[in-house]
């Protein structure tokens, strides 16, 4: 057998180690605070260890377009969750539109990305973007800048630290060989450099549902359109293992 170091099948796969380091200097970033109903979201969460920790929730779109390493798009439906005494927010839906990235986020730190099309358009007075796939809308949202917004309505709302499952089936039988559940704030390291608020209007798809139900916003609360310097640092944008539970 030949002398082989593991380290370099990262290379075959397209993406680097847990560990690596990236930045995204002026990263676009919307997010649209919706209301939703709390048994949906109850719903959601049922096949995962999290709970609830509010009905409140986050579309967002995000262009990495200046970023370090692989430039891409990423989009999502982050729910506000707890495990024990951790509360951070959870990405429950997400999507991406590039195949490294997807298997990337998946595979090193538990993202349940999924590959679409995905589009944010900056004009003067607003911003729009969707997500999209063969014909099949994910979402849509429709921002209108307003002064007049404040940010009130999602006060002691933040989707950081994120919490989301790392979780690898075993290859020969019905469970886990790991099933972490993991911890990541690239927020201590991001520097605003801009921010807008607004109304919003978000158009789910057929595909985003709670059980049989399409999952349905009671209000859309307002919108943050922020631009700023985005670091994944050794410190903080490595994950934590929170609890294993296999």
């Amino acid at each position: 057998m030949k002398d082989y170091d593991i380290s370099s099948f990262f290379e075959f796969l397209g993406y680097g180690s847990g560990d690596h380091t990236y930045d995204c200097p002026d990263l676009r970033s919307l997010s649209v605070y919706c209301r939703g109903r709390r048994d949906q979201l109850e719903k959601l969460l049922e096949p995962t260890p999290f709970e609830l920790a509010d009905d409140r929730f986050v579309v967002s779109i995000a262009d990495f377009g200046n970023n370090s390493t692989t430039t891409y798009y990423d989009a999502a439906i982050i729910l506000s969750v707890k495990y024990g005494e951790v509360v951070g927010g959870n990405y429950y839906y997400e999507w991406e539109d590039k195949h490294t990235t997807v298997a990337a986020g998946r595979e090193l730190w538990g993202y349940p990305k999924h590959f679409a099309l995905i589009a944010l358009d900056e004009e003067d007075n607003g911003v729009s973007g969707r997500v999209t796939l063969e014909g099949e809308t994910m979402f849509e949202v429709e921002v209108r800048f307003d002064e007049a917004v404040t940010g009130e309505a999602w006060k002691g709302f933040s989707v950081y630290p994120h919490l989301q499952v790392r979780a690898v089936p075993q290859v020969n039988g019905p469970g886990f060989d790991s099933f972490d559940i993991i911890s990541r704030n690239t927020a201590k390291d991001f520097e605003l450099k801009e921010v807008r608020r607004g109304t919003a209007i978000v158009k789910l798809g057929n595909e985003i549902v709670a059980g049989d139900q399409q999952l349905e916003i009671l209000e859309t609360l307002g919108a943050e359109f922020t631009i700023g310097d985005f670091h994944a640092t050794r410190e903080n944008g490595t994950p934590t293992i929170v609890a294993s539970l296999a």
